[in-house]
């Protein structure tokens, strides 16, 4: 984590600011940071913020995230194969989304980072500034972690709930999820946390699986249909939860029909 990401962080609860405090050679490797407004404390270990305690999460959020530990060594494998399986290249389908993002230079935002499959395709471009990563999934994260260092990429990464992001107002000139909303516990809090982060005139994009591609994962993904204990609800793509004060809102098909891809921009 750079020492600059320190000003855009605050309490995932009351978005207080934080205060860090290290505790070796290499302080953003390892310390807390503590929120005086409601006392809470969050761990950085390895780098990596932690704004939640796994086996503190409850229902779909506690389900997914264990899945996604479970499954996050083979998740960038498994991507590869699914677009092979639908039938289009793996560039062209995340660019479908990707390219849709106008952050004008600005610092991106992904919600539900994963091992950063859609990173190739927002690294280096003229119009995105710094690039910023947060996922539920611990396992996920340091996948991830390892995949940029590879790369030599400067990605802050965060653990923590989309539902309740750990960063100020207006920080993000971009949002993206892709994959995930669905099932979150509460897509309403997440969406108008997407908003909250987003500066005014940045553009979210919010992508997921139609039912055409939840049913494929119920066939494919190990535990995908226990995590609903036999009583999962029609895949709808969350359109009626945007505000209706967001700018050119729209919805769309991508990937050949097998996600939704929501559109928008904050006034």
């Amino acid at each position: 984590m750079k020492r600059s990401t320190l000003s855009l962080l605050a309490c995932p609860t009351c978005h207080g600011q934080l205060i860090f405090s290290g505790t070796d050679d290499d302080p953003l490797r390892a310390g807390r940071l503590a929120c005086p407004a409601c006392d809470r404390h969050f761990p950085i270990v390895d780098r990596i913020p932690h704004f939640i305690a796994p086996e503190q999460l409850t229902g779909f959020n506690r389900r997914f995230s264990r899945m996604y530990d479970l499954t996050s060594w083979g998740y960038r494998a498994f991507s590869k194969i699914a677009f092979a399986f639908i039938g289009m290249d793996e560039e062209t389908g995340r660019r479908e989304i990707t390219d849709r993002l106008d952050p004008r230079g600005g610092r991106v935002l992904e919600v539900s980072i994963g091992p950063g499959v859609n990173l190739p395709y927002l690294m280096n471009r003229p119009d995105v500034g710094e690039v910023f990563g947060l996922d539920i999934s611990l396992g996920q994260l340091k996948n991830c972690q390892r995949y940029v260092a590879k790369k030599g990429w400067g990605v802050d990464l965060f653990l923590g709930n989309g539902e309740r992001l750990p960063f100020q107002n207006e920080s993000f000139d971009g949002v993206i999820h892709v994959g995930g909303i669905n099932f979150f516990n509460d897509k309403k809090s997440a969406i108008e946390e997407m908003i909250r982060v987003a500066k005014p005139g940045a553009r979210i994009l919010i992508g997921d699986e139609t039912e055409k591609g939840a049913k494929a994962y119920e066939k494919v993904i190990p535990g995908f249909m226990k995590s609903f204990g036999g009583d999962r609800a029609t895949v709808v793509a969350p359109i009626d939860l945007v505000p209706a004060s967001m700018l050119e809102t729209r919805v769309f098909d991508a990937w050949k029909g097998w996600f939704y891809c929501i559109e928008f921009r904050r006034p």
